[in-house]
């Protein structure tokens, strides 16, 4: 056993010093406090001892802080809270903001409303993360709850022991705590009883309803918004007959009964069913009573008390009590079993055998899509409906959101084998194309149906988590097509058969990527491998729903997909290759474009320029101007026409970001791609063969290379691992797989 510094540790000053730290904690979240004590706390914090279960997950939302994402598909609010910073990003949910979004706003609304009055049923595919999401949210809680703005308090009832005289409710003679001012922090010896509360009764439900008000109103204005679970509510059954039996015996003396009153902080759990709570999807009831005064436990309590009835609440309702309750599969439940979800989300009680219990709890529940619809056609779903609120939870279409999925699997996987760069873009990539749809384009204006209609899966998939276009648009129809996509992405969204219903589930994607690490023939885990895995998934028709779907055009084409994704990958692989073997020099081209773009802007103004070289003013360079159009594709007779339109690009970008400089590689993305490709056509022969050679260098042990080529080949494997991440046996497999490529097409 060492110290931080390397030194042995002593077990006497190691139990010594967290002693001390256990007590240290315990005294600064104040989790033992007097009535009059915990008073002092909703004086220094009304706001937040002045919650009910809503509030208290409102602002566990607020309190981990937002940040504003740009999507192309639009602007959203994501919660921090969702990036699980409380577990160092442990089970992050990746994506989903319109879902967060949404329920962020349902549980306002129950916030302006005073009390929860509704359901939130989270809805969709399997796997999804409808349970990740709501698993995220309560360990939020959990965490919320330790820290001093999330601190929860109930309270228990203390009877002192025998010792103390108290005639008059009961208690024997012996030595007198009359002048105690409270029992709450009596040592256990002293103690005869202590009550328990597992309802978890608000302290302040102990004042008079009208004091009560008036102390809130006091410390935060008579215009604050305040639960009803503190305004109307009262206590549960058992306190107020605990509470009322003691002011009987006190003669109506408050301070007198507020002696009994020990307050003490609680903490969400899960674990330990405290104010976190799951319900199975299993036919069981979530409430009961039973009665405890014959319990033995409870035999020295003064007679007064003993002579009462006393019942206590059980159950997952009671557990969640001042939190939240999930029903997970909600829907996979015999209706009968959840029918009370009406009158208890309605009036927020819950009719037991003996007493009716208030409740003050978040409900959320999820449910398959497909139980959803089975449930939409029965005749009671109307009036389930009215007090249950529906969030739509689909599978993730931007495949940058998807790949982090996978990313962290396998960042978190002790794999066998070194993995390939692209696995998790590839794996999230095809996930997405086989979720897509097809545009409704009769829905758009007549300029843009004909591209919508044409446009194929993976020009969708890159439209929505790159923004990228579709080659070729003129510059006005890009702009429409571009400012569509918000509309474009939402458009099914109130169809049974919405995006991202239908398609691989990140569950089977998972399994898929760990099978790829497997996989023999391969010395990594690759993208390669991975298709090679899905090729074998595809072919489970019986087992996958999405396979079985009618294609629609290129659209629910899985088999498909896998060529559109493994052709998309290797053109990646090929670029960063290029870029490797310095046949490409994406710089050097971006600024040979740069100066086109200068030539032209000076030609069409008719001036001369600056030669920064000689100091002289020239007219604009004609012949540079002529090689970069015919690359780009441009025949003599389009270049005037062709130089207007770039500056009509810049004039376009520079409306809409004025205090940018230019961005070349967003306004002429395509040029530039094309620029490039024409620079590598005149090379593609150095290519290939410093591909032969490149491979023989990483799999022969004395490769037959001159000194040039060796340097050569040395040179580019060590940008492909340094600058895009290759070892030596991704680089092997990749390479190999260019090669046969290539000699399929020659062939």
């Amino acid at each position: 056993m060492t110290a931080s510094d390397g030194g042995p540790i002593a077990p006497a000053r190691f139990l010594e010093r967290t002693t001390a730290q256990v007590r240290e904690r315990f005294v600064g979240e104040k989790t033992i406090l007097s009535f009059h004590e915990y008073l002092d706390v909703v004086v220094a914090n009304p706001a937040s001892q002045a919650r009910d279960a809503a509030t208290f997950v409102r602002d566990c939302f607020l309190h981990y802080g937002t940040e504003t994402l740009e999507r192309p598909y639009g602007r959203f609010t994501r919660f921090k809270l969702f990036d699980a910073p409380f577990d160092g990003g442990r089970n992050r949910l990746f994506g989903h903001e319109p879902v967060q979004n949404a329920v962020f706003g349902l549980v306002s609304d129950f916030v302006r409303e005073g009390r929860v009055n509704k359901l939130i049923l989270l809805h969709g595919p399997n796997g999804s993360a409808k349970t990740s999401f709501i698993s995220c949210l309560v360990r939020a809680l959990e965490h919320y709850s330790h820290q001093p703005e999330g601190a929860l308090y109930s309270f228990n009832w203390v009877f002192p022991s025998t010792k103390v005289s108290r005639g008059a409710i009961g208690f024997g003679g012996g030595r007198s705590f009359d002048d105690l001012p409270t029992f709450a922090h009596l040592a256990d010896g002293d103690v005869d009883a202590i009550v328990r509360n597992e309802v978890r009764d608000h302290p302040l439900l102990l004042l008079p309803p009208a004091q009560r008000l008036e102390l809130l109103r006091g410390l935060l204005g008579p215009d604050a918004r305040l639960p009803l679970s503190l305004t109307e509510g009262d206590l549960s059954p058992k306190s107020r007959a605990i509470f009322d039996a003691l002011l009987r015996a006190y003669k109506g003396d408050l301070a007198e009964v507020l002696k009994h009153v020990q307050v003490v902080r609680f903490h969400v759990s899960r674990r330990y069913r405290q104010a976190a709570v799951t319900v199975d999807p299993q036919m069981r009831v979530d409430a009961g009573v039973r009665q405890v005064t014959a319990d033995r436990s409870l035999g020295s309590l003064p007679p007064s008390l003993q002579n009462l009835a006393l019942f206590e609440p059980l159950g997952e309702l009671v557990d969640a009590n001042r939190g939240v309750l999930e029903y997970n599969d909600l829907l996979k439940r015999p209706l009968e079993a959840f029918k009370y979800l009406l009158s208890t989300c309605e009036k927020g009680t819950v009719s037991l055998e003996t007493m009716t219990l208030q409740v003050d709890t978040l409900f959320i529940a999820s449910s398959n899509a497909n139980h959803l619809q089975a449930f939409q056609e029965l005749p009671d779903f109307a009036s389930f409906k009215a007090r249950i609120e529906l969030v739509q939870v689909p599978y993730l279409i931007d495949f940058e959101a998807e790949e982090r999925i996978y990313q962290e699997q396998i960042d978190n996987s002790a794999l066998p084998r070194p993995v390939a760069p692209h696995t998790a873009e590839v794996a999230a990539l095809w996930g997405v194309l086989t979720r897509l749809e097809r545009p409704a384009a009769k829905l758009y204006s007549p300029a843009v149906q004909k591209i919508l209609q044409a446009i194929t899966p993976l020009q969708k998939a890159l439209l929505y988590t790159k923004g990228e276009l579709p080659t070729g648009l003129p510059r006005d129809v890009a702009n429409e097509v571009k400012g569509l996509v918000p509309r474009l992405y939402s458009e099914r969204a109130a169809l049974s058969h919405y995006e991202g219903r239908f398609g691989a589930s990140p569950r089977e994607l998972k399994a898929s990527v760990l099978g790829a690490a497997r996989r023999e023939g391969y010395r990594c885990l690759s993208p390669l491998a991975l298709l090679d895995e899905l090729e074998e998934l595809v072919k489970q028709k019986s087992v996958y729903e999405f396979l079985r779907l009618d294609p629609d055009g290129e659209y629910h084409r899985p088999e498909q997909a896998i060529e559109t994704v493994r052709e998309w990958y290797l053109r990646q692989v090929e670029d960063e290759l290029h870029a490797a073997m310095g046949l490409v020099d994406v710089g050097r081209t971006r600024d040979l474009f740069r100066r086109y773009i200068d030539h032209v802007m000076h030609s069409i103004r008719k001036e001369k320029r600056l030669n920064a070289t000689t100091g002289r003013y020239e007219d604009p360079d004609e012949t540079l101007m002529r090689d970069i159009e015919g690359r780009l594709g441009v025949r003599p007779e389009q270049a005037e026409d062709a130089r207007a339109g770039a500056m009509h690009r810049i004039a376009a970008w520079r409306m809409d970001h004025p205090k940018l400089p230019l961005d070349y590689d967003e306004i002429f993305s395509e040029q530039l791609a094309r620029l490039r490709d024409s620079y590598y056509e005149e090379k593609r022969q150095v290519a290939d063969r410093m591909k032969r050679h490149l491979l023989a260098y990483l799999v022969e042990e004395n490769p037959k290379l001159d000194a040039e080529d060796h340097a050569a080949v040395e040179a580019t494997f060590q940008r492909l691992e340094s600058d895009f991440g290759y070892c030596r046996e991704c680089a092997i497999d990749v390479i190999g797989s260019l090669l046969k490529q290539q000699r399929r097409r020659a062939g």
